[in-house]
């Protein structure tokens, strides 16, 4: 088959109309102009605590209601932002790359379940658990994050000030090790979505970014997005980044489909349409609806569908779908929800990671409209009964786990109660089976968690698809572990470090020996798979064996 299609077949499409579904009950337009100015009071103090600027788009009902520039597009710039000022949107970029292959393989260009080693038999990855484990992946696993890829590549990453070529970025993929055996689990990583959209690029025989700009902001009229670094970066209607300690943010980075599209308000309303509609576009159906369908499945036992994330609450007697995809980095934070259901989205974008900001970016306006439109929110629970569960029993869950970010999630009794320490707070441990918990917070959420033993090459850990961490939590350390080897080599590793970001150089961390073991500030490495190659028990790597050290491919830096 001829893999190569023009511009102009590429916008060709054709399928079947389908109609949104809107709330029953309206929200007034003088209802609505309320909300929208309590909220915007909400972003206006965001912006007057230190946050330069900001953008948002609220479509309701299928027509974009609200679209507005907050602020500034630099600190040290009078210029102010408005609807097309154009801002990163990081990782809800991932959005975009699987709505740009849902439409290539809508053309027959990609298969979803075809070993990836179809397109790119040259592709390798090291890996622990099994040989040659790019045969097993797929482009479905990659966008669903189940490949078992780390997060950051050896050239190209979230920590480089320079910016190799999106080439040359994926190519250094092949030195990275799995963190896990190839769809056993959930792990998030840009690396997985750098590679679908290398595939896309090099079956359709054109760069990345013409890809995007071919198959969605042309068709969707789009006229201010783009991920070319060309393009975006003269623009004097930009909003640039800033992160706390960084006088200048990168500006090009090469984890392009993962991270690199900019686009503005208007823009983004006109996407979030799109997929209100569940792929139509005025008249036209641009994506078959059995292909959007699919793409907003979850036929996994985790609430992330092919790069979208799926949040459910009941509202009144309604089961809601709310589908999510956020972005951080690189001195910008953006938050993208839409409820197909509703007809109802949210798009914010500031451009400052701020924790001062994130209430500014949640969607709490779709939940006043959806309140409204169907009844109270309820958080939903598990239909699994509570069961008392012996201590003994219990006492498998104690420890230490890792979470997404390295953050720790201890289980510990307290005056009797078994329970998970989330930062500040307790929750205690509800067993519907010795094996399966969950937590509940004050709101009622509630995090499952589901202990699976150790083996051979890992430690125990939680499946969690709804937990605290946005992801599985992994046994770190606990009272019971019995003494490690503590092997007299290891103490020439032994000292204070610092990873290098952005030619910066961060807090240090510590490689030390506790129980025998060699541990990374709080991380215990739980396996030595080679002298001078670690892994800990989320399977991140930490490499003593060549070169400056690395953990997760990041350069660290001895302070001694």
């Amino acid at each position: 088959m001829d893999r190569t299609l023009s511009r102009r077949q590429f916008l060709a499409a054709g399928a079947a109309a389908t109609l949104v579904s809107f709330p029953k009950r309206s929200w007034g337009a003088s209802n609505l102009e309320s909300l929208i100015e309590r909220k915007r009071a909400v972003i206006r103090k965001a912006i007057a605590d230190g946050i330069p600027g900001g953008t948002v788009a609220l479509i309701h009902e299928g027509k974009a209601v609200w679209t507005e520039g907050f602020g500034v597009t630099h600190r040290a710039s009078a210029r102010p932002v408005d609807p097309r000022t154009l801002f990163s949107i990081q990782s809800t970029s991932k959005h975009f790359t699987a709505t740009a292959i849902m439409l290539a393989v809508q053309k027959g260009l990609l298969d979803l379940d075809v070993p990836i080693t179809t397109y790119v038999p040259e592709f390798t990855v090291r890996s622990r658990f099994e040989s040659d484990p790019q045969k097993k992946m797929t482009l479905r696993l990659l966008l669903s994050h189940r490949t078992g890829f780390t997060h950051e590549a050896p050239v190209g990453s979230n920590y480089d000030a320079a910016s190799p070529s999106f080439d040359a970025h994926v190519r250094s993929i092949s030195d990275t090790w799995l963190r896990y055996p190839v769809n056993e689990r959930f792990a998030y990583s840009n690396l997985g979505i750098d590679v679908a959209g290398y595939i896309l690029a090099k079956v359709a025989d054109m760069p990345f970014t013409a890809c995007l700009e071919t198959l969605i902001f042309d068709p969707l009229g789009m006229a201010d997005s783009t991920c070319d670094a060309t393009v975006y970066g003269p623009q004097k209607n930009r909003a640039v980044g800033h992160d706390s300690g960084h006088d200048r943010v990168p500006v090009e980075i090469p984890i392009i489909p993962s991270g690199g599209v900019y686009t503005s308000a208007e823009d983004m309303a006109a996407y979030a349409l799109f997929h209100l509609n569940r792929g139509r576009v005025g008249d036209r159906q641009l994506l078959a609806s059995k292909l959007w369908q699919e793409m907003h499945s979850f036929p996994y036992e985790q609430p992330y569908g092919l790069c979208v994330l799926r949040d459910q609450a009941r509202y009144g007697k309604t089961l809601v779908d709310k589908l999510n995809h956020n972005g951080g980095g690189f001195g910008f934070m953006s938050a993208f929800s839409f409820y197909p259901q509703a007809g109802l989205a949210w798009f914010a974008c500031f451009n400052q990671p701020s924790p001062e900001g994130y209430e500014a970016l949640e969607d709490d306006v779709c939940d006043e409209i959806l309140q409204r439109a169907y009844g109270k929110k309820k958080p939903l629970r598990p239909d699994a009964k509570t069961i008392d569960v012996p201590k003994q029993a219990q006492e498998q869950f104690v420890g230490n786990y890792l979470g997404r970010g390295g953050e720790m999630y201890r289980i510990e009794r307290v005056d009797g109660v078994l329970g998970m320490k989330v930062e500040d707070n307790f929750h205690p441990l509800n067993f519907t089976s010795p094996i399966d918990a969950y937590i509940a917070n004050g709101a009622g959420a509630v995090a499952t968690l589901h202990l699976e033993p150790a083996n051979d090459l890992r430690p125990k850990f939680l499946r969690a698809p709804r937990g605290p961490s946005f992801g599985d939590l992994d046994y770190n350390d606990g009272p019971a572990d019995a003494p490690g080897p503590d092997k007299k080599e290891w103490r020439k590793y032994v000292g204070e470090y610092r990873l290098l970001v952005w030619g910066k150089l961060q807090d240090p961390l510590e490689v030390h020996i506790k129980n025998g073991h060699l541990y990374l500030d709080e991380r215990k490495l739980i396996v030595e798979h080679e002298p001078g190659l670690f892994f800990s028990a989320d399977g991140e790597a930490l490499d003593f064996r060549q070169g400056p050290p690395r953990w997760f491919n990041v350069v660290l830096v001895p302070s001694r």
